[in-house]
């Protein structure tokens, strides 16, 4: 009776330890652990450089000039994650905001030509995957050609003039905190709208799918996945999240040119990549996108608190990059060990 007692308390106890280990294990071989790790270092360093930059207030409020590469990078992680990539986001910014400017410089109430602007975006990206999805495309051919093309048309549209002058009420939203704290608005949007797609990417049908056409495209097929539904789907998302993180940088700026956002793509793809996501699909969340996105942040304030030059900072951050994902892709792969 003893000695099974004995088996059965041994019995009892032995999973629940291997249950422990594998609870840490799993945690700390998280792809985004090595982008976590990085952003602590970062938050020492810059503490370092500055007594002022260990200031919540400041990070938080700086946070809102990187807030609109967020917002894109937050639907781009469901895009890689489906084993595909949309590099006309940072162009779609600037067209969908720049068809907003004008549409109010004609006359259009201010409200109306931010929807029409929405909807601008949700157009452009639909007509990429479209393109991908109709021809059987890459999407990686289809979308360097549209980044050119819908930066082609803001240029026909704008030329070298720019549209300010827009509502009070709409720009500066940056400037504007919730309450009396130090939270500006954009970046409650942020938090909002990642909080949504982590939920859907979870708990949802949809969200399964996404990581099956990620996976195997071939077998998502062959298991009744409207594949190429959903590329169509995710391809206007993105459009429409552009949009969106476009009229937020309008609002930031307080005026419109057709270079909005130049060079944005690298930054909101540096973004998604840094989370964990894996470029050959199949891999990847949302909430290591967040912590990515503030990474970049601190990296950036740091940088420039320590008055390191723009282009140095962008070999600092794309070696940063590299070795993140190298370290994520190795941390990973003993998952399986």
């Amino acid at each position: 009776m003893g000695s099974e007692t004995l088996d059965m308390g041994t019995v009892k106890t032995e999973p629940k330890a291997e249950t422990a280990e594998s609870i840490w294990r799993n945690l700390f071989v998280r792809p985004e652990m090595g982008t976590f790790m990085l952003l602590i270092l970062s938050i020492i360093a810059g503490s370092l450089l500055s007594p002022y930059f260990a200031d919540l207030e400041f990070i938080l409020d700086s946070s809102s000039m990187f807030i609109e590469y967020g917002i894109a990078a937050l639907i781009l992680t469901y895009v890689i994650i489906a084993a595909q990539i949309d590099l006309s986001m940072a162009s779609n910014m600037a067209l969908s905001a720049c068809i907003t400017a004008v549409l109010f410089q004609l006359g259009i109430p201010m409200g109306l030509a931010l929807f029409l602007g929405l909807l601008t975006g949700l157009v452009l990206g639909w007509l990429n995957g479209w393109i991908v999805t109709k021809f059987e495309l890459p999407p990686i051919i289809v979308t360097i050609g549209t980044l050119a093309l819908y930066r082609g048309i803001a240029m026909i549209l704008m030329g070298d003039e720019s549209i300010g002058r827009f509502p009070e009420w709409f720009v500066g939203l940056d400037t504007r905190y919730v309450g009396s704290t130090f939270i500006p608005y954009p970046l409650v949007m942020f938090m909002i709208l990642a909080v949504i797609l982590w939920l859907i990417l979870n708990f949802t049908l949809f969200g399964r799918y996404v990581f099956a056409i990620g996976t195997n495209e071939q077998a998502a097929k062959y298991s009744g996945i409207p594949v190429k539904r959903l590329k169509l789907i995710l391809f206007s998302v993105s459009g429409l999240f552009s949009a969106f993180a476009g009229i937020v940088m309008m609002s930031r700026l307080g005026v419109v040119r057709y270079d909005l956002a130049d060079g944005g793509i690298l930054d909101i793809v540096t973004i998604a990549l840094l989370g964990g996501v894996d470029i050959n699909g199949g891999r990847g969340n949302i909430g290591g996108t967040v912590i990515a996105l503030f990474t970049l942040i601190v990296l950036r304030l740091g940088l420039s608190v320590a008055n390191v030059k723009i282009e140095n900072q962008l070999a600092i951050i794309g070696s940063l990059l590299i070795l993140s994902i190298t370290l994520s892709n190795y941390i990973y792969s003993k998952r399986s060990i």
